[in-house]
């Protein structure tokens, strides 16, 4: 089921444009690709989007994030999911927006993570590759 409350309030993703993809080749974006089903119908497995790193977030937005020590797997792989709270002391409350997926990790599950896991703000998908 798609989480319609952060629906609701969500950034549109847009599609990277030229200036983007110049920014992405000068090392101002990195390239993300998107590994699982937990942020459909917004980013699709396999998508490719580009982050703005060191930036701050803001609700609505899609973080990308490196996993709090406790949930944490061998791989150590980063977390893209939707900022849906700030909070005053800086912690930062991140949920993916399709939050029926099985096996789903967010911060409903982990908890609160700080901002100094937070590595940036996507800002935009890549264009697929013709199937």
């Amino acid at each position: 089921m798609v989480n319609q409350r952060m629906m609701s309030t969500a950034k549109a993703l847009p599609q990277a444009r030229w200036q983007e993809y110049g920014q992405w080749l000068l090392g101002q974006r990195r390239r993300f690709l998107v590994r699982e089903n937990s942020m459909v119908p917004t980013l699709m497995p396999g998508d490719t989007v580009l982050a703005e790193m060191g930036v701050q977030v803001q609700v609505g937005d899609i973080a990308i994030a490196r996993p709090p020590t406790t949930a944490a797997t061998s791989s150590e792989r980063l977390l893209i999911k939707r900022v849906s709270e700030i909070f005053y002391d800086g912690g930062i409350y991140l949920i993916s927006d399709n939050t029926e997926e099985p096996g789903v990790r967010d911060s409903r599950h982990f908890g609160i993570i700080s901002t100094h896991r937070i590595l940036g703000r996507v800002t935009s998908r890549l264009a697929s590759a013709p199937k």
